[in-house]
């Protein structure tokens, strides 16, 4: 193989995501059955090994405050659950790795202001849930954060939120095998001789633990051999390979993940993402010159 890329792969990789569009929060106006939500989109395609999340807040009173969580597969986890007391403000990174609990979170105000940078966070501590709730699952998609005061009189603002996540690395390995199946003169017995036909397969297979992406493998034909067009075939093995890819680097009429092309003797194969111990092949045939 020429080159080969997926990502992620053999190590841990964190991506930040952040929302700092401001929203007042008090009694009234986000009361726990109406919250202020605040969206992460995540477009990366990746396994998560770990989430963190910051929280950037004024709040008279930091125990009227619920905070949660929820991952695009719908599991929630509470980071706050009115603990405070009569301190104010919230500036605050919630990781299951903090030393302290945020229910020791009692005896300081945080500072916290329209002009407070972030990150890095003030105070870091644990969250009322595990964030490790959320490990395994695949980050693609929205996180919601909710943000409400279920008590009386105070209020407060919104002003920013960094998602942190850790993607779990993949291992992603090739293999290619060869097999001559035809030549013009040993019929049922073919040889690698001039004018022969090999078929060649290239797997592709993901030993995880976490989902590939952005997977992108090229292949050279050999320089005494031709490609033959039309022959490239993908599937799930070597054995089933029977989608049709058309040689060219759109492939927009073909239905599978698969994009494979062929140009001036070398072989490109591109997928979105494999998930940990999948799979996918990709056949082609070339004729010995």
């Amino acid at each position: 193989m020429a080159a080969l890329c997926a990502f992620p792969q053999a190590a841990f990789a964190q991506l930040q995501y952040t929302n700092s569009t401001d929203g007042t929060v008090n009694e009234t106006v986000t009361p726990c059955t109406n919250p202020l939500v605040r969206n992460f989109t995540v477009s990366d395609i990746y396994t998560v090994a770990d989430v963190n999340i910051g929280i950037l807040m004024s709040h008279t009173y930091r125990g009227d405050l619920q905070f949660y969580l929820q991952s695009p597969a719908g599991t929630q986890v509470q980071l706050i659950n009115n603990i405070g007391g009569t301190r104010n403000n919230v500036n605050v990174l919630f990781d299951d790795a903090a030393a302290n609990p945020i229910s020791n979170h009692t005896a300081s105000n945080d500072t916290a202001t329209a002009t407070t940078v972030v990150p890095p966070y003030q105070r870091t501590f644990r969250p009322f849930q595990v964030l490790s709730a959320f490990n395994g699952q695949e980050a693609n998609g929205i996180w919601r954060l909710e943000i409400c005061d279920s008590l009386t009189t105070d209020s407060g603002t919104f002003y920013q939120s960094d998602l942190f996540i850790t993607a779990m690395p993949a291992t992603v390995n090739v293999a290619k095998t060869s097999s001559v199946v035809s030549d013009p003169i040993s019929l049922a017995n073919a040889k690698a001789i001039p004018a022969a036909t090999v078929r060649y397969c290239i797997t592709v297979s993901n030993a995880g633990p976490g989902t590939a992406a952005a997977i992108s493998a090229t292949d050279s034909v050999p320089a005494n051999m031709s490609y033959v067009g039309g022959s490239m075939l993908s599937g799930s093995t070597c054995g089933t390979a029977a989608t049709a890819e058309d040689d060219d680097t759109s492939d927009g009429s073909e239905l599978d993940a698969v994009t494979a092309s062929h140009s001036a003797g070398t072989i490109t194969i591109n997928r979105a993402s494999l998930t940990n111990g999948a799979s996918f092949a990709i056949t082609f045939a070339a004729i010995i010159n």
